[in-house]
């Protein structure tokens, strides 16, 4: 984020202990050094709070995936099972009724 060195740390604690004096300086220092702490526990809950929303929203749009196919694949067997029934219906019905030649009564010999 910021692109601080050492040589720059050093110039701004030399300029820091003559501004405040060896007396407030380690109380600055103390001080600042919880700022920064507090300021990157905030940027991690925060890093992690997005990475959850993200996860939990990848999660959410697979499920929907989950369940369009799983409708689509019940459809289709719904389809295919009435395919079926139809099929084994008709063929009930080709076999309940007799045909013709079934009900002729056999050629009886003549001599």
């Amino acid at each position: 984020m910021f692109d601080v060195g050492f040589s720059e740390l050093l110039v701004i604690g030399v300029v820091a202990l003559l501004v405040l004096g060896p007396e407030r300086l380690p109380k600055l220092a103390r001080d600042v050094g919880r700022w920064v702490g507090r300021t990157r526990r905030y940027v991690n809950r925060v890093r992690e709070e997005i990475d959850r929303e993200v996860e939990l929203s990848e999660l959410r749009r697979l499920r929907d995936e989950i369940e369009a196919k799983a409708r689509e694949a019940t459809s289709d067997l719904d389809s295919t099972a009435d395919a079926v029934e139809q099929a084994v219906h008709a063929t009930l019905d080709d076999v309940a009724q007799p045909s013709s030649e079934a009900i002729a009564p056999p050629a009886t010999k003549s001599k």
